[in-house]
């Protein structure tokens, strides 16, 4: 069993190896729903030191490592707040209660100067540049449409290799928009760093306000979600960055009243020849 070998080699172990093995001993549980970066700074190691304990332990990664403490802690696989016991139903529920909390935790919780500075920056750009990457690519090229649409000179960047090849572009007159869940992404984080260098407005929309990013930024948009508190990135952290930016595009828009209303109409025209009719429309 993995929790008795790690008690058994204790003595034997590393100082490194002994701080990662007080973090699972104290609260094993909580290692199983954590990631690996999570643990790493639990334990005050690198990501690294912690892969090589698992394969020590025969554990094979850290995969493995959470997969054996769920089976010997008897607390079944979860993603999130959903368990493996759950129906497809409860695990709608669960993940639509937790989308809500979040929502209306971050929508109490923000900070409205910030808003009101992310949408000056906005609003006053010659060239609004979004990156993000994996998950938040969605979320960045949702918000670009966004603002396309609206007649606002937006671009949406979500290839690595060309964040800060794009933010080296910008200057004074332009904004950065970026959107990370960690707030660690490297890539993300150093493109604004070259932007915040060339002068451009900075803005960030992340889980973590105290992250890299978020202390890089200009403006800063933390959003609150559970998956933020379990170190995790699911469906309520994503939600909470799209209505954050989805607020600041309305506000944007109803601020341009007749300007915006005839951009939408421009790209509803074009869209519609896209579209087959309804067949309410075809009689």
């Amino acid at each position: 069993m993995l929790m008795e070998r790690i008690r058994k080699d204790y003595g034997q172990m590393t100082a490194v190896e002994r701080r990662i093995a007080a973090v699972i001993l104290e609260d094993p549980v909580g290692v199983t729903n954590s990631t690996l970066a999570h643990l790493a700074a639990q334990a005050g190691v690198s990501e690294g030191s912690v892969v090589n304990f698992a394969s020590r332990l025969g554990a094979g990664g850290f995969s493995a490592l959470k997969i054996a403490l769920a089976r010997e802690t008897h607390t079944g696989f979860s993603f999130g707040d959903v368990t493996e016991q759950d129906t497809p139903l409860a695990a709608l529920r669960k993940t639509a209660a937790g989308a809500e909390e979040a929502i209306r935790r971050t929508a109490q919780a923000m900070d409205g100067n910030a808003l009101t500075e992310a949408a000056e920056l906005l609003s006053s750009a010659r060239r609004i540049e979004i990156i993000g990457a994996g998950g938040s690519a969605l979320i960045a090229q949702d918000a670009y449409l966004h603002l396309m649409r609206a007649g606002f000179p937006a671009y949406a960047v979500t290839d690595y290799l060309s964040f800060s090849v794009a933010a080296a572009q910008l200057d004074g007159d332009c904004a950065a928009l970026a959107v990370s869940h960690s707030g660690q992404t490297a890539e993300i984080v150093d493109a604004m760093e070259i932007a915040k260098t060339r002068g451009a407005g900075t803005i960030c929309v992340t889980s973590y306000g105290d992250s890299l990013l978020g202390r890089l930024c200009r403006v800063t948009l933390a959003t609150a979600s559970s998956e933020a508190e379990r170190h995790q990135e699911a469906a309520a952290a994503r939600l909470t960055h799209l209505m954050v930016l989805d607020a600041l595009c309305a506000y944007l828009g109803a601020q341009r009243g007749s300007r915006t209303v005839e951009h939408e109409d421009l790209a509803e025209r074009c869209l519609s020849r896209c579209r087959y009719p309804r067949e309410e429309e075809r009689q």
